[in-house]
């Protein structure tokens, strides 16, 4: 396998819900359990950092001894976090797993490692099949849609792909984690502000196709679920209580 680095932004100032990272199920945070997710998968805690702009946040992860880096407050994404520790530690790829993914299956987080190391040419995404109809409707949850090769199309929160009808057949939904090397990065940062559709949908992915960069989904069959609001915080903390994660 290549040699690759797992940064996990984390971000202190989340406007859905405040502080969401430090936020605690079961004496564990929303940030460190994201970080034990990815310490299963790896099993090695020098491929796992941690990048924020908190001094609070920093001293949290000393506590339960994972590698961090102070990166700036002005990153606009968790992508330009990921661009900042680029500058600053070589590796041959960087994989991107969002700190509020507490529950993240580990075999899949491993198998989409796995995958994107095959050609690091390509920027990496993760996508899952939509089983309920109310997870295609909820505009919190990303949608995707894709060439036969797996090329990203467009990503959304709106319900795509949509029939003349608006009736759900079927969708993919967005899996937070992502894989670039140090030139998509850098190409990625040197924009310096949101594209015209990045910025309306609130996707940091949609930067790089409105840059003419492909960008590769690889399917998953499970993902985790991102805490993103209270009720998402609520379900996440249902799940772990219920299955003694």
């Amino acid at each position: 396998m290549r040699n690759f680095l797992l940064i996990i932004p984390a971000r202190l100032d989340s406007t859905r819900l405040p502080k969401k990272l430090l936020l605690d199920i079961e004496g564990i945070s929303i940030l460190q359990r994201t970080y034990n997710c990815a310490l299963k998968a790896l099993k090695d805690k020098e491929k796992i950092l941690i990048a924020t702009d908190s001094i609070e946040i920093k001293k949290h992860c000393e506590n339960f001894g994972a590698k961090t880096l102070i990166t700036s407050k002005d990153c606009l994404t968790g992508t330009d976090r990921i661009a900042e520790v680029s500058q600053i530690i070589e590796a041959e790829q960087y994989i991107n797993l969002q700190g509020d993914e507490p529950i993240f299956p580990s075999s899949q987080l491993s198998l989409f490692i796995e995958k994107v190391s095959l050609d690091p040419s390509n920027v990496y995404t993760a996508v899952t099949k939509i089983k309920k109809e109310s997870d295609f409707r909820n505009l919190s949850i990303p949608k995707m849609v894709f060439s036969n090769s797996n090329k990203l199309l467009y990503s959304s929160r709106a319900p795509i792909p949509s029939s003349k009808l608006g009736s759900f057949s079927f969708g993919y939904k967005h899996v937070c984690v992502y894989a670039f090397n140090k030139n998509h990065l850098s190409i990625f940062k040197s924009y310096n502000s949101k594209t015209k559709f990045e910025l309306q949908e609130d996707l940091e992915i949609n930067r790089y196709l409105e840059l003419d960069i492909n960008v590769k989904c690889i399917e998953l069959e499970e993902c985790g679920k991102a805490v993103d609001t209270e009720s998402d915080f609520m379900a996440v903390e249902k799940i772990i209580k219920s299955s003694s994660i």
